[in-house]
């Protein structure tokens, strides 16, 4: 029997969650994952259907519901509002699942925790930790003994060296780099195509080429 799977976020990056796991249930012959509909917070959405998946209700629904029988993924962009959400869903026992587009390359010493998603076209190198809710988007690259933070978001066309380590809610622009042996502080964002050449304390955003913060955050 297939798996259920719920979405939270009703949104166009959530279209491509509901492509993915379909991606890795055709490369499994076809019995693993069935996605069974999204939920939001908007209201408005409610009713409609996102590539062929409907949305089911806002979080008022997991309260009306067995949510022990469905696997949830959180594919909300902003890490603090996507920790919010597992924070509420893991209040009520929800399991999370964890997809991985079948191109992906990836060594067997990289470790991938519960609720990530790792879309097309991404290289993981060796000895990588990554941890739970992150979402990494399409066409990246994650060098050696690199280590991500939970709940992280990492956008298309990220370039991140070895010995990298992105503490707990980095968010990373389109096409950021990050060099080798720099560290990332919680909740930091790095502009798009940005290029970290130093380490970046936690709570700010830094942009340009090299990366210089701009502001500060709580």
């Amino acid at each position: 029997m297939k798996k259920k799977l719920i979405l939270f976020g009703a949104s166009n990056f959530g279209d491509e969650i509901v492509q993915l796991f379909r991606d890795i249930d055709a490369a499994n012959g076809g019995n693993e994952w069935e996605v069974a509909g999204f939920l939001d917070d908007d209201p408005a959405r409610v009713g409609m259907v996102r590539n062929d998946v409907q949305v089911l209700g806002t979080r008022d629904w997991i309260d009306a519901h067995r949510v022990q029988e469905y696997f949830f993924v959180c594919v909300i962009g902003n890490p603090r509002a996507k920790a919010k959400v597992v924070a509420l869903l893991a209040e009520k026992e929800a399991r999370f699942a964890t997809g991985i587009h079948p191109s992906v390359i990836m060594s067997q010493t990289t470790s991938i925790g519960e609720g990530t998603v790792v879309t097309a076209g991404n290289i993981l190198t060796t000895n990588i930790q990554v941890g739970c809710h992150v979402i990494i988007n399409l066409a990246c690259t994650v060098g050696h003994f690199t280590r991500i933070g939970d709940y992280s978001t990492i956008n298309p066309g990220v370039n991140i060296s070895g010995d990298v380590v992105l503490e707990e809610g980095v968010l990373l622009g389109t096409n950021a780099t990050i060099l080798e042996k720099m560290t990332i502080g919680r909740y930091s964002v790095i502009g798009a195509g940005a290029v970290v050449n130093r380490s970046i304390e936690p709570h700010v955003t830094a942009v340009g080429l090299p990366a210089k913060v701009i502001k500060r955050h709580q």
